[in-house]
């Protein structure tokens, strides 16, 4: 994330130009094909009006990219007389696994390398993303998905004979919960029935026996009932090219409320929660059962990984932390 309040205390002001609302961006996952074509051009046109008051802009950061179709005249026209930084928080030059057939007809490739060689600095969210973005790019940087601590409570433990699994995504990757379905029903067959509760924010829930599900749309309000509601946060990832260029948003989110996180040891989300310094990792699904048994009967070690999680967060991840640094390079390009 862009952490616009932060870097207003170090000069940086920002406008934000988002190509859809969320409502359109539901449209454009769940929609018909017409509805989802009505709501990009739409967009397409809101954003072209939005800039012409805008001249006097010296600099745009854009996020990924402008436009979700495969031509580059937002791109032009956006960048046009304007310093550049460019920044990517997933491997999208890549198709992802299992997403829509139509992302494959944006050419995300060629246009990502197009605008990293004309950007006067680009920011990757991790190592993976920045070893391919560097051979076409003079300047990159690695800055990690940054979360605002001060904006979330940190979650108190105790025992109780409820257990609450929170995951927090989108519907693209609440697939991911059915890789641990079968642990998830594992655990729960080990404690009283009714016991296991599975809070789903961002996308459907997913079938599993023995564990009470529970779908929640994604709002900022409801992502922090959540966080203040769950023991455990559930970061499951299946290991391939795109996920090694995930970021671990919402396991730092995790992380950052408190809460300890269970999370498969894979790419850069293995860094960032680090077994026993904010959560556990699994290897296997009886990894998955073992961390979660761990935690549920132990408030006193969900407190301690929590507390770890957090204080990680607002050392290495916070937007307090990275502040002066984003400010710098976005002046610097300027």
């Amino acid at each position: 994330m862009i952490p616009a309040p932060e870097l207003r205390r170090h000069g940086v002001s920002l406008v934000p130009l988002p190509l859809l609302s969320v409502e359109q961006a539901e449209i454009l996952h769940t929609g018909s094909p017409a509805a989802r074509a009505r709501v990009v051009i739409d967009g397409r046109r809101r954003l072209r009006r939005s800039l012409r008051p805008l001249g006097d802009i010296d600099s745009v950061v854009i996020q990924r990219q402008v436009d979700p179709l495969p031509g580059r005249m937002l791109e032009r026209t956006v960048t046009n007389g304007r310093a550049l930084i460019l920044d990517v928080d997933d491997a999208i030059w890549l198709p992802e696994p299992g997403g829509h057939p139509l992302t494959r007809l944006r050419r995300n490739a060629s246009k990502l390398r197009w605008l990293a060689a004309r950007a006067q600095h680009v920011i990757a969210g991790n190592d993976h993303l920045a070893e391919w973005l560097a051979p076409h790019a003079g300047n990159v940087s690695v800055v990690p998905s940054l979360v605002d601590t001060a904006r979330i409570a940190t979650r108190q433990h105790a025992d109780s004979a409820t257990v609450v699994l929170g995951w927090i995504g989108s519907r693209t990757t609440a697939r991911y919960l059915d890789a641990i379905a079968g642990a998830l029903t594992a655990f729960a067959a080990t404690r009283p029935d009714g016991s296991v509760r599975l809070i789903v924010v961002g996308g459907p829930a997913p079938t599993v026996p023995g564990v009470h599900v529970e779908a929640w749309a994604w709002s900022e309000e409801q992502e922090a009932r959540a966080l203040a509601t769950m023991d455990i946060g559930l970061m499951p990832l299946p290991d391939n090219p795109w996920t090694r260029g995930k970021c671990a948003y919402k396991a730092l989110q995790y992380m950052a409320a408190g809460v300890p996180v269970v999370a498969d040891d894979v790419g850069v989300t293995a860094r960032v929660v680090g077994d026993e310094s904010g959560g556990l990792l699994a290897a296997a699904p009886v990894d998955w059962q073992d961390a979660l048994g761990r935690l549920a009967d132990n408030a006193a070690l969900r407190t301690r990984l929590g507390a770890a999680g957090r204080a990680r967060v607002e050392a290495q991840y916070s937007v307090r932390a990275w502040g002066p640094r984003l400010a710098a390079i976005i002046a610097g390009a300027a």
